[in-house]
């Protein structure tokens, strides 16, 4: 079988599309596959760096407004349908698979255009732009969350949770304890908030947390702090100025790479972090309950229904970003780490979140449009 599959823009985008991929492989061994992303996306980075074969075209977002760009960016889409369509076809591919991105929706359409079975997933509680135009001529529509499922014709649209690669869980020979010890500054025994904005970062949370790590640390909580590249030389200055680098307890990063993220994960107690679906498709997969502040400018404010569905489920806690404070986030972590019934409450929630074989099932409901 020759498998394409594309998404783009964000981790939240790359990342289900590589772990339906490596699925795919995996259950059918003889295949060949090609990834089809943005010319200068961060995909065209992370991908052929994992040894997939990469293919790159034309491709940029449009706005929610027109403006003078309008015109440059409909051309540059369509642009890149056709790429899609001439790389599809060199390729011969059998399948195409969209998970989200401006890129997707062209090698999407592509597929359609060729007469090609498509599947698109939508990770969000909130059905992107993209994603409700390609669901009228997509073969299969896969979602995360039930919520979401009324947005898309129900007769062709089925929940498998959010693909993710099996290495983003730490192997089950690695404790906590061995964990910590990875990362300069943490102590072994220690409760421990892990702090991440995702692919992009987050300066908000970033700023907060720097407010509240002494509090932290005195309470005897440890941080291990992911800045994002842009975020780091910035956070770094004030953590130095603030002597938080010389008092233990406290790990600042810029990002961890898809070695030491398990790691992160498995040295997590807890993890503060925005509500995009990927990352906490991570934390429900190492059991890591979360305090959730969504991105206030996300599309259709579809970070804020994520969250929500994870405090509904008991799994963690929504914070809006306006109302978020150093003090809260110390309150909301301190109790994470003393009460112990509240603690294993959102424990066994973030179970029932968990979909640990949710690749494949996209990854069977592509070969059933393939029939094999």
């Amino acid at each position: 079988m020759r498998i394409v599959v594309s998404g783009g823009g964000t981790g939240g985008h790359i990342m289900p599309a590589l772990a339906t991929l490596e699925s795919l492989m995996r259950l059918c061994p003889d295949s060949e596959s090609l990834y089809i992303g943005a010319k200068t996306g961060m995909e065209s980075e992370l991908v052929p760096h994992l040894g997939v074969p990469y293919q790159g075209i034309a491709t940029d977002k449009l706005r929610k407004t027109l403006s003078l760009s309008t015109p440059k960016v409909l051309f540059s889409v369509w642009q890149g349908y056709r790429e899609a369509i001439t790389y599809l076809r060199a390729f011969n591919a059998d399948i195409v698979i969209g998970t989200g991105g401006y890129v997707a929706a062209a090698a999407v359409m592509a597929g359609v255009k060729l007469g090609l079975p498509t599947l698109i997933h939508e990770g969000n509680a909130v059905a992107g732009r993209t994603n409700l135009w390609l669901s009228k001529r997509a073969t299969r529509i896969a979602t995360t969350f039930e919520e979401v499922v009324h947005e898309f014709p129900r007769e062709k649209t089925v929940v498998t949770g959010l693909p993710l690669r099996k290495e983003i869980v730490a192997p089950n020979s690695i404790t906590p304890a061995q964990a910590r010890l990875a990362f300069n500054g943490l102590f072994p025994e220690r409760f421990t908030l892990l702090v991440t904005g995702g692919s992009q970062g987050a300066q908000r949370l970033n700023s907060v947390v720097l407010e509240a790590v002494p509090a932290l640390l005195s309470a005897g909580i440890q941080v291990l702090h992911l800045t994002g590249r842009k975020n780091y030389e910035q956070v770094s200055v004030v953590a130095k100025a603030n002597g938080l680098l010389e008092r233990g307890g406290y790990a600042l990063l810029p990002f961890c790479d898809e070695k030491t993220m398990p790691l992160a994960w498995r040295a997590a107690s807890a993890v503060l972090c925005r509500g995009g679906v990927s990352t906490s498709a991570e934390a429900w997969a190492n059991g890591v309950p979360s305090i959730l502040v969504p991105l206030p400018t996300a599309y259709a404010d579809h970070q804020t229904a994520n969250a929500r569905i994870v405090e509904r489920h008991g799994a963690g806690l929504l914070r809006p970003e306006l109302g978020l404070t150093a003090e809260q986030l110390a309150q909301d972590v301190l109790r994470f780490q003393t009460d112990t019934a509240y603690y294993a409450r959102l424990q066994q929630g973030v179970r029932a979140l968990s979909s640990p074989d949710a690749a494949d099932r996209v990854a069977l409901e592509a070969l059933r449009l393939t029939r094999r």
